[in-house]
């Protein structure tokens, strides 16, 4: 049984350490998904030595992405009137739900590893963009 556990949590860590890895390597395959990302986030990823810096360069990166959020969420909130306005606002609750959620669910499935709190803080900002991204998609429709 503690054989079983030893395996299960070096596997974790193999799959943390893996993904850290994918981090480091750049954004190529991260980015289709989220097309906002910036390219100050890139400059600091490619130059980050290890996980403090990795970290860092999360951490500003999800203020800029929730600033690009809240930016474009206030523009459509300005454009809309009415029902369009209050299914807006009923849409972003439910996403900030769905985000909280999947943030859970990136707790549990990761381990509490530096690779596994950077994979989850990459998940986060990947979320905060693609949600920027959609809401200043739905900007350019009404312009």
């Amino acid at each position: 049984m503690e054989q079983m556990m030893q395996h299960k949590r070096m596997s974790r860590t193999l799959a943390a350490a893996l993904a850290i890895a994918a981090l480091a390597v750049g954004t190529a395959t991260a980015a289709p998904a989220a097309s906002g990302l910036s390219p100050t986030f890139t400059t600091c990823r490619d130059k980050a030595q290890g996980a403090v810096e990795q970290a860092a360069c999360l951490t500003s990166e999800s203020a800029r992405q929730d600033q690009r959020l809240n930016q474009a969420y206030r523009q459509l909130q300005a454009k809309l009137s009415g029902a369009k306005k209050t299914k807006l606002v009923n849409a972003q609750r439910a996403w900030l739900q769905s985000r909280s959620r999947d943030g859970e669910l990136d707790t549990a499935l990761y381990d509490d590893s530096q690779p596994g709190n950077l994979q989850g803080e990459l998940n986060d900002v990947m979320r905060l963009s693609a949600r920027a991204d959609q809401l200043q998609k739905y900007l350019q429709l009404l312009d």
